[in-house]
């Protein structure tokens, strides 16, 4: 099976559900911190950011995920 499964900023933030905020911690491929921010505060986020593709979650604790997503433009 490939692993084929795309799934951008946008998609993964709006199908998690917390009732306590959710720290994001917002990565690029490079490792680079882009932006730190609560999760309620997601749809803020300019949408070059929402359509980057996830490509690593931590669980650093029950209130922090460090995301990693690839800004590298699409050829």
């Amino acid at each position: 099976m490939g692993n084929d499964i795309k799934i951008t900023l946008e998609g993964l933030l709006s199908v998690i559900e917390s009732t306590k905020p959710i720290t994001i911690n917002l990565y690029n491929e490079e490792n680079l911190l882009l932006i730190t921010f609560v999760m309620a505060g997601f749809e803020c986020l300019d949408d070059f950011l929402c359509d980057d593709e996830v490509t690593k979650i931590k669980i650093v604790n029950l209130n922090t995920l460090d995301i990693t997503i690839d800004t590298r433009l699409d050829d």
